[in-house]
C-alpha cells in the first residue's frame, strides 16, 4: 500500500488539485493507497512516522522541497521507498532526479521505474536530502520569502539575491574533516548531496546522490561586486571555476560559527555548531 502524505498547500494551493489526481491515477491502475495531508508545518514529519507505525514501506510525498524535508526526518534514517509528486515552488531534488515537470507524470515514471538506494545528509538531528550551509545562500532565502507572493521558480530567488546583497557579511567560520581544522571568513560554506537551490540554481553542481560522500564548496570572502560576477555562474553551476572557489568531497565534517544560521533543503535553523555526516544508501527511490 502507498501511504500518500500530501501538502495540499504546496506551489500556492497547486496541491490540492496535483493530491485530487493523484488519487485518480491511483484508483484508475488499482494501486491501494492511503492518503493523510497536511494541517501545519512540521506535520509531514509526524504523519511519516505514523506511516512507520503502520508497517508503510512505500510513502509519496506530495508537495514540494520543504515537505521532503519534512518526511525524510520522519523516516529518520530508517529505509523505505519514498516517491515524489512535485508540486511546490522550487521542486529543487525532483530537478536533480531528472523527473518530468508535471507532477502526474513525475509519479507514473517512478511507479514504472527500478528501485535505487540513495545517500541521505544529516546536521545535527535533522536529515536532508540536498543541500546544506551557511554564508550568502541563507541570507537569500530569508529574503526570497518576502517575494514568493510574486511568482513561482526562480523569481523570488532571484529577488533575494538583490536583497540579500545589501545586508550580506561575510561569516568566520572554522571546520574540522577528520583531523584538520580550518579557519576562514567564507562568503558560502555549502555541502551537497544533491546539486540544486532556489528553484533551479546549481549551487553543487557535481553531486552525486549514492557515492557515500558530500560535495563541499567554500567560497573566499568577497566583495558585493565579487559576488555579482559569481552569481552569474551560479545559475548554471559554473561558480566552481573560479579562483575563489574551492571545491571537494568529505562524507563527515563539523562547522563552528557563533550565532550562524544553516540552510537544511531550504529550512533555516540557528546554531553554533554543525556536525554533517553522509548515511550512504539510507533511502530507497524508483527512476526509470
Amino acid at each position: 500500500m502507498l501511504y500518500v502524505i500530501a501538502n495540499e498547500l504546496a506551489g500556492s494551493g497547486r496541491g490540492a488539485e496535483t493530491l485530487r489526481q493523484v488519487k485518480a491515477l491511483l484508483e484508475a491502475r488499482g494501486i491501494p493507497y492511503q492518503c493523510m495531508t497536511t494541517e501545519r508545518p512540521g506535520h509531514a514529519t509526524e504523519l511519516a512516522r505514523e506511516a512507520l507505525a503502520q508497517d508503510a514501506s512505500e510513502i509519496v510525498s506530495l508537495g514540494g522541497d520543504g515537505t521532503n524535508f519534512e518526511i525524510v526526518n520522519g523516516l529518520g534514517g530508517r529505509l523505505a521507498t519514498l516517491y515524489f509528486v512535485p508540486c511546490g515552488t522550487g521542486n529543487d531534488f525532483a530537478k536533480k532526479l531528472n523527473l518530468p515537470k508535471d507532477p502526474l507524470e513525475a509519479l507514473r515514471v517512478q511507479l514504472e521505474g527500478k528501485p535505487r538506494r540513495i545517500d541521505v545528509g544529516q546536521v545535527n538531528e535533522y536529515c536532508f536530502l540536498n543541500v546544506s550551509g551557511c554564508g550568502f545562500d541563507v541570507e537569500v532565502l530569508r529574503q526570497a520569502d518576502r517575494f514568493k507572493k510574486l511568482g513561482k521558480g526562480m523569481l523570488p530567488y532571484l529577488l533575494g539575491i538583490f536583497a540579500a546583497l545589501k545586508s550580506f557579511r561575510p561569516l568566520p567560520v572554522e571546520w574540522t574533516t577528520g583531523s584538520l581544522t580550518e579557519k576562514q571568513e567564507v562568503t558560502i560554506y555549502t555541502l551537497g548531496n544533491g546539486s540544486y537551490f532556489g528553484g533551479g540554481m546549481k549551487a553543487v553542481p557535481h553531486a552525486v546522490i549514492d557515492d557515500g560522500l558530500f560535495d563541499r564548496i567554500i567560497a573566499d570572502r568577497m566583495s558585493r561586486l565579487s559576488i555579482l560576477k559569481l552569481l552569474t555562474r551560479f545559475i548554471n553551476g559554473k561558480h566552481t571555476d573560479l579562483p575563489q572557489v574551492r571545491e571537494d568531497r568529505c562524507a563527515e565534517v563539523t562547522v563552528r560559527c557563533p550565532g550562524m544560521t544553516v540552510n537544511i533543503d531550504g529550512e533555516l535553523v540557528q546554531m553554533d555548531e554543525a556536525r554533517y555526516r553522509i548515511l550512504p544508501g539510507a533511502l530507497e527511490i524508483r527512476l526509470p
